[in-house]
């Protein structure tokens, strides 16, 4: 059924037409772009009842001088012309959005970003192309207090708001939550790193996130929304692009989407794929190979949605993904720029997919949602471990790898209050199974290949939580939030480790439980219709663990004596912050600001032995105090941002049994970031408009590690991007820059660990690259 067809209940008095827009948005869950209607000339009229979103839009337009266009089915835009919905044509092209088109739902409840009471930041599809954010990483650099960390395609970590327990991906469950629609898609492993295809938008919830989202989002939640099935038409595109790198090999992509409706426009499917393969720029003169980080990543995904009445829609979903990377892409100071010399290749696979349903729908009293994901994320990952193997080898070159089987069946179900209550409330249930599967080995190359140490491990991990959250008004313009979110876990470890040459079986078995309660708390106040403020308490946590890998003779201790210990505890953060946001010169300009501290207990930390081989550690207290800002300014075809972030990252106390050093602060995240950005778009003769875009960021200085023993600097580097795009209707051309000052700066300082101590490894930025891109709609 078409969004506009469909019938909602609204209860929106007379009032502005601005904030009667906002309402709408809320209570249909709509996307809408209010930016013209700052020049509308009467107030809306009331809207009590059930409407369909045409016959609402039309009943609040009625007499303001302002009518409005349907971009797609989830999306509005108000123009000046007749209040009749007809194709309507802009004063000039955008591609970005305003702060107040976008309704966010990463916060479990459809709300408008400028009215959201969190440290929130969104993008939509169009600023995401405007921006040329395509992953993580260039997220990282148009967004306000993320890092990602740059050992590889498939192989990174994402941090938010200078909280980082490491740069290393080993036991800990992940610092950040992702999510793809309603399924959580990682628990520890490192960001599958799908490539952001026909997405609706991304949502970056910053700080912890404990009481709607559990455990694994200390640090914040990364949200990606794909764009749902159309029933109202077919449509489609494709897409191509040819990149030169200098110094380094060529890239290309190809990828493309297709929505039909299906039985009668009661539903509709959706199918995208792509292939990426991207140039290498890293020679090894050890292996006698230039370009070696080449990587090719293939993926689609096809998702389906019915409506079974008016009240009930089902969808489902399919995701797959592989990543294939050649090489990594680190260099080693004093082999020249983008070289490196190892014995052996260091090949990378991360293969994802995942299934999911789903089931929403309006109860009367209430409205339900039900979910329901199977998650199969498999990683493969090999190191040259030649120059220090973690165990006695024969001569000649010796590999380690480590290949991680990650299956999870994740299912969840919440009752929400309807968009017109006054108060809003949220009930959840959330369970979910993980299996994870880990074999690490070492191998002696040279002659007859042998076996010198594995590890075969088996982590079976069951979660159950109980969550809520309620809104309660307690005048017009003041409101309290109260959340929480009670939790248990039961994790069960089997571990065996062989170690044939010194004649060494190591068994292990062990099962750790925790139970405990995240809760949150939210004070609001809306002085007007365009500005907020909020003061906000929450917390995050992360669930004990257990340690088994270790060469023979390692000595896992109880608390009390040195690291490492069997067992590491859990972790909790809380987070403080005041913060708000204004609208001003009519809807123009939007700013955004937070000052917050986070007091982290018992941190958990990825960390290496003696031997290289990884185990965690509760490395000791820190905390973070930080101011962050975001402001955007659009006056027709111009849209200016800007965005940055002032902390103090810290161990303030460090554990006497880990040799940290408290005064490096956390390790791998910068005192300072910021980044800008611009748009200007031109109409040119018929349908055809040109398009200018660039963006610049700055990465401040960090160190890599916790490790007294290493701790290497790294950060302190700046890069943009500049691209102008040729379109019509139906088509576009975009000529775009990357690194345009080809600088060389250093993103993280790591790619092995079994040469970390003795070397000085480079990870830099990917050198000039200049793209063509091609895209056709039809």
């Amino acid at each position: 059924m078409q969004a506009a067809e469909a019938t909602y209940s609204f209860n929106i008095p007379r009032k502005a037409l601005g904030a009667a827009l906002i309402d709408l948005a809320i209570q249909s869950g709509v996307s809408i772009s209010t930016q013209a209607a700052a020049g509308c000339a009467a107030p809306a009229q009331d809207l009590v009842g059930r409407y369909s979103l045409k016959a609402a839009l039309e009943r609040l337009l009625a007499g303001t001088g302002c009518g409005y266009r349907l971009v797609d089915a989830h999306a509005v835009q108000i123009v000046r012309a007749p209040p009749r919905p007809r194709p309507v044509t802009p004063p000039a092209p955008s591609s970005t959005s305003n702060l107040s088109e976008l309704v966010v739902v990463a916060t479990r409840r459809p709300t408008p970003a400028d009215r959201l009471a969190y440290p929130v930041s969104a993008l939509s599809d169009r600023a995401l192309a405007a921006q040329g954010v395509r992953d993580a990483g260039d997220l990282a650099l148009v967004t306000p207090a993320m890092t990602v960390t740059n050992l590889g395609a498939g192989r990174d970590k994402i941090l938010l708001r200078g909280l980082s327990d490491g740069p290393l991906t080993g036991r800990t469950q992940s610092m950040v939550g992702l999510y793809l629609d309603d399924a959580r898609i990682t628990y520890n492993a490192p960001d599958p790193d799908l490539r952001w295809v026909d997405l609706a938008q991304v949502e970056v919830l910053r700080g912890p996130q404990g009481a709607l989202y559990g455990s694994g989002s200390l640090g914040g939640v990364l949200h990606l929304v794909t764009a749902a099935p159309d029933a109202s038409g077919r449509s489609g595109w494709i897409s191509a692009t040819g990149a030169a790198t200098a110094g380094g090999s060529g890239s290309n992509t190809l990828e493309g989407m297709v929505n039909l409706p299906i039985l009668s426009g009661r539903g509709a499917v959706r199918a995208v794929a792509y292939r990426e393969a991207l140039g290498g720029y890293i020679d090894d003169t050890g292996v006698g190979l230039k370009d070696v980080n080449r990587s090719v990543r293939t993926g689609g995904r096809l998702a389906a949605s019915l409506a079974l009445n008016d009240d009930w829609t089902a969808r489902a979903g399919l995701v797959m993904q592989a990543i294939n990377a050649d090489d990594t892409q680190y260099a080693l100071a004093g082999e020249g720029r983008y070289t490196r010399r190892n014995a052996l290749r260091e090949p990378h696979d991360n293969d994802f997919g995942m299934a999911d349903l789903g089931l929403t729908g309006d109860l009367g009293w209430a409205q339900a949602r039900l979910s329901a994901a199977v998650v199969r994320h498999q990683l493969t990952s090999r190191y040259d471990a030649t120059a220090a193997p973690p165990v006695a080898v024969p001569a000649g070159p010796a590999a380690f790898d480590d290949q991680d089987d990650i299956s999870s069946l994740v299912t969840e179900a919440s009752l929400s209050a309807r968009p017109d209550a006054r108060v809003q409330w949220l009930a959840g249930l959330f369970v979910a199974r993980t299996r994870q599967d880990l074999s690490l080995d070492l191998t002696a190359l040279g002659g007859s290949p042998v076996v010198a140490f594995a590890e075969a491990r088996r982590d079976r991990l069951e979660e159950a939580a109980l969550y809520g959250q309620v809104i309660w008004p307690l005048t017009d313009r003041l409101s309290l939030t109260l959340g929480g979110r009670l939790f248990s876990t039961d994790t069960r470890v089997t571990s065996q480790i062989h170690a044939p040459l010194a004649g060494a079986t190591i068994p292990y078995d062990g099962r750790l439980r925790h139970t405990g309660f995240a809760p949150k708390f939210v004070l609001s106040y809306a002085p007007t219709a365009e500005a907020l403020v909020y003061v906000e308490a929450a917390e995050g946590y992360r669930a004990a663990g257990i340690n088994t890998t270790g060469a023979p003779g390692q000595v896992f201790s109880a608390p009390g004596g040195p690291e490492p210990y069997r067992n590491y505890q859990g972790d909790e953060l809380w987070s403080f912050e005041v913060g708000g946001r204004v609208t001003l010169l009519d809807g123009r300009l939007g700013l955004r600001g937070a000052v917050f501290q986070a007091n982290w207990k018992n941190i958990q930390s990825d960390q290496l032995l003696a031997s290289a081989l990884p185990f965690t550690a509760n490395i000791g207290d820190g905390r973070n105090r930080g101011i962050e800002a975001e402001a955007v300014y659009r006056s027709g075809p111009l849209e200016l941002r800007a965005e940055g972030l002032v902390n103090a990252p810290e161990l303030d106390r460090a554990n006497p049994a880990f040799p940290a050093r408290a005064e490096l602060g956390l390790a791998g995240v910068p005192n300072t970031s910021l980044g800008v950005s611009a748009h200007f778009g031109w109409r040119l003769a018929g349908d055809r408009t040109f398009e200018l875009d660039g963006r610049y960021a700055y990465v401040g200085a960090s160190h890599l590690t916790f490790d007294a023993a290493t701790s290497p600097r790294m950060g302190d580097y700046g890069t943009g991007r500049i691209a102008g795009t040729l379109g019509a209707d139906r088509w576009k051309l975009t000529l775009a820059v990357d690194n345009p000052a080809n600088s060389q700066g250093d993103t993280f300082a790591y790619g092995n660990p079994f040469t970390l101590r003795t070397t000085r490894q480079i990870t830099p930025l990917r050198p000039r690259t200049v793209s063509l891109t091609l895209r056709v709609a039809y």
